[in-house]
């Protein structure tokens, strides 16, 4: 009997990593490549076929066994047709139609998709979320990318710009963001503002690792940047929470490993800003799935939407 595997891709800036998943969600085997050069097509395209009968090899398998791929990237991804609509960390990819120009190359079905989402539906189907059927996701890092899980499946919206979080103005005067808008979230809880704030506190440059586990230990001033990250994330989250009303809302990514330094005083402004209703129903978490919830996400991505034709 032919097996049904499915290879999901995450691809960042620096590093690309791919996994090869069987239809229960168990990672078969995994590879990490360089995202160097994927600004040319042909070569992208050679790697991720490279990538896909590597990946087959190591977990013994025919390659003529994998039934699709999913590919998970940083930016507004038209998932329907499978088409990037743009893309800061690559160039000349802005409009382009990936998931047609990758299926000349593979002999499977390819679905793309925004790398936020791919996160989100792993950490659904087998992470921190998992049983929720309504869901926020955050991945807080150099920017902050959010994904909504709404009646159990990831919401886009109509221009696929759904869920994010990170462009949620929090003031009318706040800095100019890349993304067109003023005073957006990210712009405040990114790694880099984060970074700022640091240096300011501690008189000096510091890395955020360090903030960490200072903070963990008591510190005063490191737990004073956590808590005010804490302040302008938990404006968004009430919001949403407000307006939604998610069972849990996960968060990930770099500035997550901070832990109970962020999420200790980030649910308890929640919950002030909160309806009364809502604030003690909230369930507010670190990811489960670490980095591995790109390409797990993205190889769901694909079962899914194969399942579904």
């Amino acid at each position: 009997m032919k097996k049904e595997c499915y290879i999901g891709v995450d691809v960042g800036g620096t590093f690309t990593k791919a996994a090869l998943l069987d239809h229960k969600g168990r990672v078969l085997s995994k590879a990490q490549v360089s995202s160097r050069g994927f600004s040319n097509k042909r070569y992208f395209a050679d790697t991720l076929r490279n990538m896909s009968l590597r990946l087959a090899a190591l977990a013994r398998i025919p390659f003529g066994e994998i039934s699709a791929m999913g590919i998970g990237l940083p930016g507004p991804i038209d998932s329907e047709r499978g088409v990037i609509l743009s893309l800061t960390n690559i160039r000349g990819w802005n409009h382009f139609h990936l998931a047609g120009f990758l299926e000349k190359y593979l002999p499977f079905p390819v679905y793309v998709d925004n790398d936020a989402n791919c996160m989100a539906l792993a950490e659904s189907r087998l992470g921190a979320a998992k049983g929720a059927r309504f869901a926020l996701c955050l991945t807080l890092g150099t920017g902050v990318g959010g994904a909504l899980i709404l009646d159990n499946g990831i919401y886009r919206g109509p221009f696929f710009l759904g869920g994010e979080v990170g462009h949620m103005p929090l003031y009318a005067s706040g800095p100019v963001c890349e993304c067109g808008g003023i005073g957006c979230l990210e712009r405040y809880v990114g790694n880099q503002a984060i970074a700022r704030r640091a240096r300011q506190i501690f008189g000096k440059a510091i890395a955020l690792e360090e903030v960490s586990r200072l903070a963990r230990r008591g510190h005063a001033k490191a737990k004073k940047v956590w808590q005010e990250v804490a302040v302008c994330l938990a404006l968004s989250i009430a919001g949403i929470v407000n307006v939604l009303g998610p069972q849990v809302v996960v968060i990930g990514g770099g500035v997550a490993q901070a832990g109970n330094a962020l999420l200790v005083p980030l649910r308890t402004r929640v919950r002030r800003h909160a309806m009364r209703h809502l604030k003690n129903k909230i369930r507010i978490v670190r990811a489960a799935l670490g980095n591995d919830a790109g390409f797990l996400g993205a190889a769901l991505l694909a079962k899914e939407k194969l399942d579904t034709r």
